[in-house]
């Protein structure tokens, strides 16, 4: 049976690697999403110029084709930022409900430790029904 100080020490560790992954993870999307987003606005931007060089120089050209092309790659820029936007927000969401479930685990860990102080035969009566109700559950179905 662990103590009550491993497991908050437990706890604690817990909350730093997952904040810490949490950071790593956010950081490089963003990483990626930022070089990809920086392209496609350089991009637009060259071919925004191209285009009003062109423009200019033939009076309706080639230059709406490069326009399109401008405005293309900066809708496509819009959506990735979008996309990456709703999936951070949505993995912050999913990290804020683990870490409530986490808490909720650790008070309940921390309840079985304090009664296993008092009543040894109730403990390890709730340790094994906690044991039980909180197991990973497999992901492969027995068919």
């Amino acid at each position: 049976m662990l103590s009550l100080g491993a497991v908050l020490v437990q706890n604690l560790v817990s909350r730093v690697t997952d904040r810490v992954d949490e950071t790593m993870d956010i950081a490089k999307r963003s990483a990626i999403a930022g070089l990809v987003i920086g392209l496609l606005l350089l991009t637009a931007y060259v071919l925004t110029i191209v285009g009003a060089a062109i423009l200019l120089a033939r009076h309706y050209g080639a230059g709406p084709a490069l326009f399109g092309l401008a405005g293309g790659f900066l809708v496509l820029a819009l959506i990735i930022l979008g996309i990456v936007a709703a999936r951070n927000k949505r993995e912050r969401e999913l990290r804020r409900l683990r870490r409530q479930q986490l808490a909720a685990r650790r008070d309940l860990m921390a309840a079985a430790a304090t009664m296993a102080t008092r009543k040894p035969f109730a403990a390890t009566a709730i340790a094994l029904a906690l044991g039980f109700m909180l197991a990973p559950k497999s992901r492969r179905d027995d068919d």
